[in-house]
Formats: C-alpha cells, sequence, structure tokens
C-alpha cells in the first residue's frame, strides 16, 4: 500500500470516487503492517447520501471478501493470499457489527457534532443539546427581543434611528424591520460559514459623515461649474455636473454618481485650451468623491453589524437556554473548541477514541471553517504517523454560497510541507459512453477555456487575471474503457431573433422528450435546472402532456391539490368566518366529486353573495341555500372541532369526501401529510396549532416530501442536487452561463473577524479597493457558473441534450462563446438493451397501494397492466392479513377474521379490504390448511427471515417449530408459476435445514385463491 502520508486525488466525472474512498478505507484497516481499527479511522462524506452508500460498499467487499466471494482486482494492491483477505475480512466485520458506532463514515456535520456532544462543557453548552437546521424562528424572535430593549434603551434607539436615516436613502419598502431580519441572516450564515463573528462599531454615524463630505463635493462641483462657460471641456462633463446639482447630496447616498467624475482630468475638445485652474478643482473633486466611496464601502453595513452583534448575543442566550445548536454553527463551534485552550489530548480522551486516518469527499466544497477543524485533527494526527486521503475535483466546485472554497483543495501541501504529498489524477471515466465524454473534453479543455475567457473579457476593464481559470481546468483529458464506444450529444441554439423564447423553448423540450422516450424509458431521463422556478416550469409543460413527473415541486404535498383543498377545510373549520378558505373548498374538486355538485353554480353563488352581501358571514348564507348539503358534509365536523386530535379528524374528512376513491393518484401525498399530523401530535396538540406548525415549515423541510413512488417518472431537478448522479439520458432545457450580480453586503473574511463591505458597479468606478474586489468576485461568479454548467454536462451516461437561449437575465448567454466552434452534434442515436435485475425473492421494499410492504412478484403472461397492478395490490393485502394470524388454537374463526381485517384497514386505509374475508373464510374451511394454525402461538414465526451463507435475506410466510418437525408454509394468491415455486420452498427447506440439522422439515404451498395446502417434497 502507498505509504505517502498525504494522498490528493483529482478525480473528474465518473471516475470512481466512491470506489476510490472504499478502497482506501479498507485498504487501512487490512493491510498487513497496518494492525488499524474501525475507530481510528474516519471517512467524511459531502451528503448522508454519500455516507450510506459509501458504508454500503464497504460491507459489501468484506462480506464477498469474507465468504471468499468474486471482488475482481479490488484487493490485488495490498499483496495478500485470498485466505489472507478473508480472514482479516470476517474480522473486520465482526469489529464493525460488535461496535458499529465505531463505524466512522459521516458526513462533516455529524462528524463535527459528534465532537461537540463529547465536549459540550468545555464550550459553554448543554451535554444533551439537539441540533435543529431551521434557524430562522430562533433569530426572528431574537430580533423581536432587540427591538423591544431599543423602547427602552436611549442608546439602542439612537443607533435604529441611524439605521433607519440610512435604510430611508436607498429603501422605499414600508417594512424596515424584514430589511433587517434579511441582511441579519446573511451575516448569520456568514459567520457559520467562516467561523468568524462580525466585526462591529457603533461610533461612526454613516449618515451624517456621508451628507458633510457631500456638502464639500457639491460645493466644489458648483464652483467648477462656473469655470464650463469659460473652457472648452467635452459635454460628458456638463451632464455629469448638471445632474449633480440637480439631485443634490442625495445622491451620494444613493451612489448614482456618473462614471465621468471617476476620470481624474478633464477632458478637452479638439485643439482647445487647457485651463489649469479648472483641472486641478476637477482633480480634487476626484479624490473627495474616492474618499467618500472609500468611506462608504467601509462604512455603509457599519450600523447592520452593530444590530447584528446585539441580535447574536439574544440569539445565543435563547439558544443556549433551549439547549439547541442550528446546523450552521456547528463547525464555527468546534473551530471555538480550540480556541478555548482545549488540546488534542484533552479532546480524544472526551471523545473516548482517537483518529489515526482522515478521508475526506468532495473536498473542493469543504469549507473554510470546516477545514479549521479538521486540520487541527490531522495535526496530531499526520505528527504521530497517520495519513490523509482526500479526493475531489475543483471543476465540480459549486457550493461557493455555501462557503465551498476550492483553493483549500491546493492548499494541503502547504500546511503540512514536512508531510509526503503524493498526488493523483482519475483519468478513466467509467460513467459516460465516449461521445459524451470527448465532447466534454473539448469544452473544458484548458485551451478552449482559455479562448473563451479572452472572447469574453475583451474590451472589458478587469484587472483579475485568468490564473485561477486555466489551473481549474489544467487536468488531463478523460478517457472511456473499450466497450463505452457510444453515446450521442446534441445541442439546440435558439436564434436571437426569435420573439417567444420560452414558447420555443418548449416546444422544442417537448419534442426532445418524446423523441428520447423512443429508445429509452420516461424514468431513464433527467432534466436538470439552475433554479425551482425553472423545475416549476419544466414540471408544468411536462404534466401538460400527461407525462409523469418527479421533482421537487412535484412532490411537496403543498403543492397538491388534494392537500391544498384539505388544508383550506381545516382553516375553516378553526376560523368558519374565513369565507376565503370555505369558498375555495366548496368550489374544489373534493367537495365538488363528494357532494355531486357542479363549480360554476357555486361559482356563481358566490358571485351573487360577494354582490348584495358586504356585511354577512359567508358559511351562513351557504348553510341557508344549501342546507341538506351543510349538515351531510360540514355539521358535523362543526361539532367535532376541539375535541378530538387533528389525525382522527382528517380521517374523518377522507371518509366523509371519499378521498382514497376520487383521488388515488394523491394517496402518496395523503399518507405524507398524515405522517406529518401523526409528528405534530407527538409534541404538540390542537387545530389551530397545528395550522401554524404547518404554515410555518420550511419548503426545504424532509417531511413535506413524499418519497419517490413513480416507477416511469421523468426526473426533474437542480443541478446542485445531482452531485454523485448519473442517468441515462440528460436534458438540459435551458442552458446558459453569465456572471451573476455581486452578492451584498460583502464578507471580508481575510482579518480575524468578518468585515461587512458594500461593493457595487458604481464603487468600483471610484474605488481602487471596491473595483479588486468587484472584478474578484464578479469572475468567481463566472467560474462557479462554468464549473455548474460542467457539472450538468457530465451526468449523462448514454445522451446529453441541451437548449441554448440567446440571453441569460439581460446579458448574452456566454455559453455560446464557450461552444465556440465545436460540433452541436455528435455520435449516433441507438436503442440500448439494459440488463435487467433479476428479480428473485429477497426482501425488498415496493411501494404498493399508499404503503410500504413486500414486492410480490405474480405471472403477467396475458395480462394488462391495471390488471397485474390490481393483482399485486390484493395479493400484498391478503399476505399482510394472513401475516397477522399467527394461530386459530381455541379460538373463534369469524372473530379472528374480524380482528385481523381491522388491523388490515389501518395498514390499507385508503383499500378495500372487504375482499379478504371470503378468502379468509374460504382458506379455514379446508382442513388441511386450517390445521397449519391449529398449533400454539409460542411455536410460529410468521413473515421469518433467514440468511443464507452468501448473505442474501429471505423472508419465510409462517415457520412452525414443534419438537421432531418444522413446518414451512408460503402463501401464494395463485398457483401459477409451479414450478418457480417449488423451487422457492426447496431453497428454504435447505436453508431452514442448516438451522435445525436434526428435525424433519416439511414445506407447503398454502393456495389463497383455490384454498388447498400443496406439499413441496
Amino acid at each position: 500500500m502507498n505509504k505517502s502520508q498525504i494522498i490528493s486525488v483529482q478525480a473528474s466525472a465518473g471516475s470512481g470516487k466512491t470506489y476510490n474512498l472504499a478502497k482506501r478505507y479498507l485498504y487501512l484497516l487490512l493491510d498487513s503492517g497496518s494492525h488499524t481499527s474501525i475507530k481510528n479511522v474516519i471517512a467524511v462524506t459531502f451528503t448522508n447520501k454519500a455516507a450510506v452508500e459509501m458504508k454500503y460498499r464497504v460491507m459489501s467487499y468484506l462480506k464477498k471478501a469474507a465468504l471468499s466471494l468474486d471482488t475482481g482486482n479490488f484487493f490485488d494492491d495490498l499483496k495478500l493470499s485470498k485466505n489472507e483477505i478473508a480472514d482479516k475480512s470476517s474480522v473486520v466485520l465482526k469489529e464493525i457489527l460488535e461496535s458499529y458506532d465505531n463505524f466512522n463514515i459521516s458526513t462533516i456535520d455529524s462528524f463535527k457534532n459528534h465532537i461537540l456532544k463529547s465536549c459540550a462543557i468545555s464550550v459553554d453548552l448543554s451535554p444533551n443539546f439537539t441540533v435543529e437546521r431551521d434557524y430562522s424562528g430562533n433569530l426572528l424572535f431574537s430580533l423581536e427581543i432587540f427591538l423591544q430593549k431599543v423602547q427602552i434603551s436611549e442608546n439602542l434607539r439612537s443607533i435604529v434611528l441611524q439605521y433607519l436615516s440610512q435604510y430611508l436613502m436607498r429603501d422605499t419598502g414600508w417594512f424596515p424591520k424584514n430589511n433587517i431580519y434579511s441582511e441579519i441572516e446573511k451575516v448569520f450564515k456568514a459567520s457559520g460559514n467562516t467561523g468568524k463573528d462580525v466585526m462591529s462599531d457603533e461610533e461612526i454615524s454613516f449618515r451624517n459623515e456621508i451628507d458633510s463630505r457631500a456638502a464639500v463635493i457639491i460645493e466644489k462641483i458648483e464652483e467648477f461649474a462656473k469655470f464650463l462657460p469659460n473652457i472648452e471641456a467635452k459635454r460628458y462633463y456638463s451632464d455629469a455636473v448638471e445632474k449633480v446639482l440637480k439631485s443634490g447630496r442625495k445622491i451620494f447616498f444613493s451612489m448614482d454618481i456618473p462614471a465621468r467624475f471617476a476620470y481624474e482630468t478633464v477632458e478637452y475638445t479638439k485643439g482647445a485650451k487647457i485651463d489649469a485652474r479648472s483641472d486641478e478643482l476637477w482633480n480634487e473633486i476626484n479624490k473627495e468623491i474616492r474618499s467618500l466611496c472609500d468611506f462608504y464601502m467601509e462604512n455603509y453595513y457599519g450600523i447592520y453589524s452593530y444590530i447584528y452583534s446585539k441580535v447574536a448575543l439574544e440569539f445565543d442566550g435563547q439558544s443556549k437556554k433551549d439547549g439547541v445548536v442550528f446546523l450552521n454553527e456547528i463547525n464555527k463551534k468546534t473551530v471555538g473548541l480550540f480556541e478555548k485552550n482545549n488540546t488534542m489530548p484533552e479532546v480524544y480522551c472526551r471523545l473516548s477514541e482517537k483518529y489515526k486516518h482522515f478521508l475526506i469527499d468532495e473536498f473542493q466544497d469543504t469549507s473554510l471553517v470546516q477545514w479549521l477543524g479538521i486540520k487541527r485533527f490531522l495535526e496530531e494526527s499526520l505528527a504521530e504517523g497517520g495519513t490523509f486521503f482526500y479526493v475531489g475535483d475543483v471543476k465540480q466546485a459549486i457550493y461557493a454560497f455555501r462557503g465551498g472554497n476550492s483553493e483549500i483543495f491546493d492548499t494541503v501541501s502547504k500546511e503540512f510541507p514536512s508531510a509526503d504529498v503524493d498526488k493523483r489524477y482519475l483519468k478513466q471515466n467509467f460513467r459516460s459512453g465516449r461521445t459524451v465524454v470527448n465532447f466534454n473534453n473539448n469544452i473544458f479543455s484548458k485551451e478552449n477555456i482559455e479562448r473563451f475567457l479572452n472572447e469574453f473579457y475583451k474590451g472589458k476593464d478587469v484587472e483579475c487575471n485568468f490564473s485561477k481559470f486555466i489551473e481549474t481546468y489544467s487536468f488531463p483529458k478523460q478517457e472511456t474503457p473499450e466497450e463505452h464506444n457510444y453515446g450521442y450529444v446534441e445541442i439546440d441554439l435558439i436564434d436571437k431573433t426569435c420573439k417567444d423564447v420560452e414558447e420555443e423553448i418548449k416546444q422544442r423540450f417537448i419534442n426532445c422528450i418524446f423523441q428520447i422516450s423512443e429508445r429509452f424509458k420516461f424514468g431513464d431521463i433527467a432534466v436538470l435546472c439552475r433554479t425551482n422556478d425553472e423545475i416549476l416550469t419544466i414540471s408544468s409543460w411536462l404534466l401538460e402532456k400527461g407525462l409523469g413527473v418527479e421533482s421537487s415541486q412535484t412532490l411537496n404535498i403543498r403543492n397538491n391539490s388534494v392537500v391544498k383543498q384539505i388544508v383550506s377545510l381545516l382553516i375553516f373549520i378553526d376560523s368558519p368566518i374565513n369565507a376565503l378558505s370555505f369558498s375555495s373548498f366548496v368550489i374544489g374538486d373534493v367537495f365538488g366529486k363528494a357532494a355531486g355538485v357542479e363549480s360554476n353554480e357555486l361559482e356563481k353563488f358566490i358571485f351573487i353573495y360577494n354582490k348584495g352581501n358586504k356585511n354577512g358571514t359567508f358559511y351562513k348564507a351557504f348553510r341557508e341555500v344549501y342546507k341538506s348539503l351543510w349538515n351531510e358534509y360540514f355539521e358535523g365536523f362543526f361539532v367535532k372541532a376541539g375535541f378530538v386530535p387533528v389525525y382522527e379528524l382528517i380521517l374523518a374528512v377522507l371518509e366523509k369526501f371519499k378521498i382514497a376513491d376520487n383521488f388515488p393518484d394523491s394517496k402518496a401525498f395523503i399518507m405524507c401529510f398524515l405522517e406529518l399530523i401523526k409528528d405534530f401530535e407527538t409534541q404538540d396538540s390542537g387545530l389551530k396549532n397545528f395550522l401554524e406548525y404547518f404554515n410555518n415549515l420550511k419548503n426545504n423541510e424532509e417531511s413535506l416530501y413524499i418519497k419517490s413512488v413513480f416507477r416511469n417518472s421523468i426526473k426533474v431537478m437542480t443541478v446542485h442536487k445531482t452531485k454523485g448522479l448519473q442517468f441515462p439520458a440528460v436534458v438540459v432545457p435551458f442552458l446558459k452561463l453569465s456572471e451573476k450580480a455581486v452578492g451584498r453586503p460583502y464578507f471580508d473574511d481575510s482579518g480575524e473577524k468578518i468585515k461587512l463591505l458594500s461593493i457595487s458597479e458604481n464603487l468600483a468606478k471610484f474605488s481602487q479597493k471596491a473595483k479588486k474586489i468587484y472584478d474578484m468576485e464578479k469572475m468567481n461568479s463566472l467560474l462557479s457558473e462554468l464549473n455548474t454548467a460542467y457539472v450538468s454536462m457530465t451526468r449523462a451516461e448514454y445522451e446529453f441534450y441541451a437548449i441554448v437561449p440567446p440571453k441569460s437575465g439581460n446579458s448574452n448567454n456566454a455559453i455560446l462563446l464557450l461552444l465556440g466552434n465545436n460540433n452541436l452534434i455528435s455520435g449516433t442515436k441507438r436503442t440500448y438493451s439494459f440488463t435487467e435485475i433479476e428479480k428473485d425473492d429477497v426482501i425488498s421494499d415496493a411501494f404498493i397501494g399508499g404503503y410500504k410492504d413486500m414486492q410480490k412478484y405474480l405471472e403477467r403472461a396475458d395480462r394488462t397492466l391495471p390488471d397485474i397492478k390490481e393483482a399485486e395490490k390484493k395479493g400484498s393485502i391478503i399476505h399482510y392479513a394472513l401475516s397477522k394470524i399467527t394461530s386459530l388454537k381455541n379460538k373463534n374463526i369469524s372473530d379472528a377474521i374480524d380482528d385481523v381485517l381491522k388491523i388490515t384497514k389501518r395498514k390499507f386505509f385508503f383499500e378495500d379490504v372487504e375482499f379478504c374475508r371470503e378468502k379468509l373464510s374460504k382458506m379455514f374451511v379446508s382442513e388441511e390448511i386450517l390445521n397449519l394454525f391449529a398449533y400454539g402461538e409460542n411455536n410460529i414465526y410468521n413473515e421469518k427471515e433467514v440468511v443464507d451463507t452468501a448473505g442474501k435475506t429471505f423472508r419465510i410466510d409462517k415457520l412452525i417449530v414443534r419438537n421432531d418437525e418444522v413446518i414451512i408454509v408460503d402463501f401464494k394468491s395463485s398457483n401459477s408459476g409451479k414450478e418457480k415455486n417449488e423451487e422457492q420452498l426447496r431453497r428454504y427447506v435447505s436453508l431452514v435445514s442448516e438451522i435445525y440439522p436434526n428435525k424433519k422439515i416439511s414445506a407447503y404451498i398454502a393456495d389463497i385463491e383455490n384454498a388447498k395446502c400443496l406439499p413441496v417434497q
């Protein structure tokens, strides 16, 4: 194994980052000379999903190696025999199973949380603190507390008055509190991303200083204006002077200063005589304006910084009181742990373990504060002979908005100059076809990037150089395995003369999707977008065509029409005077389908009511006109409101309006809504409280999203969600590239504390420091955009399509420059034969009728898809019912069936389970089948899991263990596929005979449909 202490792996798209991480992890544990325990190795991933995938890979390779199964060339570099590898793998597997908490593969936030938990008291935290993601409620509450203190503190009041005077200089909104919250939230995020506190200064009165400086400048401009009639300066000067004198001092608050004042000298018309005094005065004005702009840049956000520091004190106090640490703070607090003179031996003592080897995935997206925390551990481990293995791709650095800093990738060797560093480059692309890889090799080559930058910045006054760009894309071209001789790329350009660009994109996009569907399943297609707004647009286009869509917008229960209508009803029940909620419910599909009333009739009633009843109560008017409908559908809820749990209320609503029958496509959304209510009722109660809770949930809350249940739907997602993913066919309907606006405020984190600066294009004209920062940020934004384009264009396995609009916002779409003269259509469209995973009777989870249950595969010959789905659903329901009947010994069969149907209905709420009564009754008439339920419950195991020597898990429907015999029973909905069913039972017999070698093993197929018990030899 490589003995370098630090190994840096640059892994381009599809080159096997997770594979190499898993390989390194296992080599550290299995290497003959290392004797490394799992508790001494930690692997850090970017997402929870990546952590799960890596754990799976590690366990999978260990299991195969321990069982001497084929692992390819994975362990070849270990120089160990197959038996040695098997023995060592068994030892490691045993250690993982016995000490799973030491199986340290997690996200960086989980790792830092573990450290904080162990050392909580050292950083003044409760040892039992909880970690929460959403800080907005606490931050807003802290702002409210601060504003309350303003009312009784003269000092704080003067600060807020300064803020208001400054706010009115540039903003015209009616709600300054919203502005304060927006700005301090940005600062809170920046503080968490950098691990630094914010510099604050209350001494400077920004407005007064700008005012006095502006007065001096205007006085000099007025003096200069007197020279203008007598000198032959170019017209720009008189226009600039006139604009300032007309606007007065407010122009210096809005920073709308004419660009002509950035010139240090006066330009005269050709042949004109130069006036020394006017030149000297103009130069003085220029210097004064530059000085004012420097002051503006440095101090505009000073008042915000001071307010933030006060709000942050309230926030910290409230969080400490609640015993909460927010995810955004974890890394900062970990760095604070070491700043409080906690040495590594002390930290390791509290952790009760010592890390020697570190592995980090997606290192290019590591933030500065994350790195500072890890670096402290590395200093200790490397000094004692430990190792550091990190992998990433600076071309895929797209999380700068979260603090990700790709420059850290190359600073490791500088941070540890005495360590031996081995730099590697993974050139082989195992993901994509050769056509796709070659296309991206050309687009993102060093030569093409250099050409693109020269053309993009031609004629622009930019002071930064391109070295960062060139370095990012100066890596070897990717290669592909010999068998990857396939692929297709098509880039579709929208002409700049097109009058309706969005409609044109829509038509071309839909045509593209249908063409791809001729060779791929819809579920193989991924559509990649930049924003949630784009996702919403694309999803609506696809839904218009009746296509299934899987996206964050379509999976959010808040966006589901049925859930929206249920919530409207709940709002009305909670507050009957809310006419809007009641009217929106009664004209919706839920009420209309249940009551059989046309929506246009009710819309007409609402119109007449609104016209003639200005002071009445809408629901009372409805009750008078539609008395029978009111009594049937609403009166009962008025009686129940406030006396039953929200969950029970919702169940009553579902039953009353027959929502399960009328809206089968919304079952998953309703189930998710019910789960959310269940979670709510574990900590709170009451309809009003629930509605407030539901309304306040952030859109990124996982509880609002159903898990994917679409078997053949087009995936629509943002590019940022696709890191590490791949898809057979990829479409990017809005492929764009442009510089983004510089964020305000700009966070200067070069010092010990963050300094908030105001940076804008106008300020950059007058301030050298502002210009340097402005140009740097614009270039960084372009690099981030370029990286995002790279990520989106490297997700496709077989075919990649993109539509290029002529504009990106108000600017020309720079992707056209990047594409240059490269071929926009390459490769050949073809039909691919994907290898189907053979479906076995191994345990798996599937979504049947809105619930997780075991998938039962049925014969499909001569049957339509709806028939198959219905049969699968009924098969799952009857199997579940049977799994709840252990024994019928000394029981009334009819009563037992009643009981089990109640249990089954609770699980399959949306389904009709009554068909089970007839089938179960028929089965228990058969004496052979009834005998299988005649044993005592202590001897019977339903849904018993057994594991074979290869580690596969199987589930036996019913296992009856007697003194001298073991009986295996497998329930089948039909006896079709007899040979396959019998083979399955023989496999069970073989497995069970190894567990009970001295007992007779009998096996039976219980045919549910025909109520027969068939022995298997």
